[in-house]
């Protein structure tokens, strides 16, 4: 073998030890086991770089799915919390408005506030109209 490949090699095996020793010292920093994956890279002032550790017991899938039904249920409850509310603005222009149009004020607001913003501004305009409503005739029927 010539000079120059046995250098090259004693380069490789330095580098190959190197980035070894590297990786222990990141497991001991970070007490790390040999069977935790790696995801990212960090750059060191000698050899190639080494990948930080990911953990690999819950994966970036499941957490999103699990965030997309938790938003769904959410949102579904927001929903129904909109249409209870507007039925009941509705249902305070026939009977009981003070009591049923102050409720669908505060549960529009409620509704408005987790997201569903069109049923709760329709909610609250629909138990003001009903409560404003009931003021003013009130008086003409007492």
């Amino acid at each position: 073998m010539s000079d120059h490949r046995k250098r090259g090699r004693a380069k490789a095996q330095a580098a190959a030890k190197s980035r070894h020793d590297s990786m222990k010292q990141l497991r001991k920093d970070w007490s790390l086991k040999d069977s935790d994956e790696y995801a990212a890279e960090l750059v060191s002032t000698f050899g190639s770089p080494v990948q930080a550790p990911v953990d690999v017991n819950e994966s970036p899938r499941l957490r999103m799915e699990s965030a997309s039904t938790e938003g769904e249920r959410t949102q579904e409850k927001s929903r129904w919390l909109g249409y209870t509310a507007l039925a009941v603005a509705v249902l305070s222009m026939f009977m009981f408005p003070t009591l049923f149009g102050s409720a669908a004020i505060v549960l529009g607001g409620i509704s408005y506030m987790k997201g569903m913003r069109a049923l709760g501004v329709w909610s609250v305009i629909l138990g003001l109209i009903s409560l404003a409503g009931y003021f003013l005739l009130l008086p003409l029927y007492s």
